[in-house]
């Protein structure tokens, strides 16, 4: 069998990423630590499952997030009804005390939540009621 050539690879994995980043059931978070260009982790968040970052290389170390897209001007660009919120334990255990954002953006060191993001749950309210 012979290989693909370079520009159909690259074309094939352009069209994946574009079409990976937030489907029916699942979205996909970017997690950053300081500097963000030396640490980016991303996870895949299905809907409606707690998804803890115990034994992640970022516990412990996140100052910014983005939801459902790898730059700020995709993710103000989405139009869906994806909801995350995070959490400063393992377990997704609701508190008075979560980070919750809808619109798929923000700096969490502005608000005070520096490095306290330890869980996040995201929810498509499009197919799963609160």
């Amino acid at each position: 069998m012979r290989p693909l050539p370079p520009t159909l690879l690259l074309l094939l994995s352009a069209l994946a990423t574009a079409d990976d980043l937030v489907t029916k059931g699942r979205i996909k978070v970017q997690l950053f630590a300081a500097p963000a260009f030396v640490s980016e982790v991303s996870v895949d968040a299905y809907n409606g499952l707690c998804l803890s970052l115990d034994n992640n290389l970022i516990d412990g170390r996140v100052q910014s997030v983005l939801v459902g897209g790898h730059d700020v001007g995709a993710v103000l660009k989405r139009d869906d009804s994806w909801n995350c919120r995070f959490f400063d334990n393992y377990d997704c255990k609701e508190t008075e005390d979560c980070l919750t954002i809808p619109d798929g953006v923000n700096n969490l060191a502005s608000i005070g939540w520096g490095t306290r993001i330890r869980s996040l749950r995201c929810r498509n309210f499009a197919t799963f009621p609160s």
